[in-house]
């Protein structure tokens, strides 16, 4: 057990001079049945505790002092089995979403649409620093998750600009990052999410997306640290490419080659057709309110449309579509694991008892220590409970009351709780947008915490100061 966890952590090590394959490394399904094992048993020695249930707008949230211990709950073998067809029912949604993401993008690559797109994009950019184009694409990507919170669609990203970044001379952990720390920015510090803040803000009695201005400024400063800090590691590889953490680790993104694009026909209207439908697809999320369903139904139309566009039979379309959810289907299939992790925990009923826990820590403090407990009590449970609404409807019930009696805003407590859950996902292991986004880059999980983890702890002291001025300076409206 404990070289499996070390094989977590660090993965296997082999010579220097010899090329690492996927069995060289642990496979993220290995590294979340060690993670789940421990889960089952932890869970046996952690108390049951339950709150009580109350309906608010459709929703059901927690009585804030109804917490109380019951009958111990013991989870065993039984349900460390079915825990992993649980795990598969809840992240069903999310998982469709991936797949049917993945095979529109299987239509796009296999007609050679995203090839020459790349390659068309790397002859326009080829005078252009890469500073300024890592600049101008996470701005870009970390503003429209500001603005709609889906940082599941970074996972379409990957494909489109990875093999760019590796043609320009640099490795698959910069062009993953300039997608993800661009997400992480625009998710931790979002200025309207659905997910986490509207829900935060109604169960606070606070007026929707409030105090936006303030999560912009943020989200500004974010942004810019995770971008000087990705450019830090991309000069230092770029230098000496043996410093890269995936050197030596085998992959399927092959750098571009100098052939220059050329747009037939074919090529054309399906391009025209992919911008039409893709561009619905962010109208949609932005303005229609579009949710996994929606934009799960959209990327099927594309793949169609767009194959039809190119002059692809309905049959040759299907294949292509099956060839690119065949591809996403580890990425897509990891989640089940994690979300395995919180039925075994919400099974033994220890959820409860850790929230309760955490609650009591962060009473009796100054109103500055106070929301900044909160900030962190939030963090740690995001690893227990990955998903942004199901959060916000067990914690804010619980943080409203604390933030009362701590005389810390409500606003200040809703950014706290948004800061903490935001940031986090990027790093837990239990998240499985996570795990799917590194799998689809083909970067392993130990050496993306490598790598995330400074820059983790710089954006929690981020996450603290903004806490601590927003209690300072009032930030209400109450």
């Amino acid at each position: 057990m404990i070289k499996a966890i070390k094989g977590i952590m660090i993965g296997n090590e082999s010579t220097p001079n010899r090329v690492k394959t996927e069995d060289d490394l642990a496979h993220p399904y290995f590294a979340l049945l060690v993670i789940l094992i421990i889960a089952v048993i932890a869970a046996n020695f952690i108390p049951s505790g339950s709150y009580e249930r109350i309906a608010f707008e459709g929703r059901s949230i927690v009585d804030a002092n109804s917490f109380e211990l019951v009958e111990k709950k013991y989870v065993g073998i039984p349900e460390f089995f079915t825990s992993l067809y649980y795990g598969f029912k809840s992240a069903s949604g999310l998982m469709a979403l991936i797949f049917f993401a993945g095979g529109a993008f299987g239509v796009i690559k296999n007609i050679g649409l995203l090839e020459s797109s790349i390659k068309a994009v790397a002859f326009k950019l080829r005078n252009t620093h890469f500073s300024i184009i890592a600049l101008v694409m996470m701005a870009l990507i970390g503003t429209q998750i500001a603005f709609t919170s889906l940082w599941e669609l970074s996972i379409v990203m990957i494909p489109m600009i990875v093999p760019l970044v590796l043609a320009l001379g640099y490795d698959r952990v910069v062009g993953a990052s300039i997608v993800i720390l661009a997400a992480c920015a625009g998710f931790g510090a979002a200025l309207t999410n659905p997910l986490f803040t509207a829900i935060a803000h109604k169960i606070a009695e606070l007026p929707i997306y409030s105090a936006m201005w303030y999560r912009g400024v943020i989200f500004v400063v974010v942004l810019s640290v995770c971008y000087f800090y990705l450019m830090a590691y991309a000069s230092k590889i770029k230098k000496d490419p043996t410093k890269s953490l995936v050197y030596g680790i085998e992959s399927n993104y092959k750098p571009l080659d100098d052939t220059i694009a050329e747009f037939t026909a074919p090529l054309k209207r399906a391009g025209i057709a992919f911008l039409a439908v893709f561009s619905f697809l962010l109208y949609g999320v932005i303005f229609l309110g579009f949710d996994f369903p929606e934009i799960s139904a959209t990327f099927v139309a594309l793949a169609f449309i767009v194959g039809l566009a190119y002059g692809s039979n309905l049959n040759k379309i299907c294949k292509m579509f099956g060839e690119g959810m065949k591809d996403i289907f580890f990425a897509a299939t990891v989640m089940v694991f994690a979300r395995a992790v919180l039925h075994v925990m919400e099974e033994a009923q220890t959820i409860d008892t850790i929230i309760a826990f955490f609650a009591d820590l962060v009473t009796g403090y100054s109103p500055i220590v106070t929301a900044n407990l909160m900030l962190y009590m939030q963090s740690a449970i995001n690893f227990f409970i990955p998903s942004g609404s199901g959060q916000a409807l067990i914690t804010m019930p619980i943080m409203v009351p604390l933030a009362d009696m701590g005389d810390v805003n409500r606003q200040v407590a809703a950014l706290a709780s948004q800061l903490g859950d935001g940031f986090s996902n990027f790093i837990y292991p239990t998240n499985g947008t996570l795990l799917a986004i590194l799998m689809a880059a083909g970067i392993p999980y130990s050496k993306w915490f490598k790598f995330f983890l400074p820059l983790f702890i710089m954006l929690m002291v981020i996450s603290s100061l903004a806490v601590s001025v927003a209690v300072m300076i009032n930030l209400g409206p109450f």
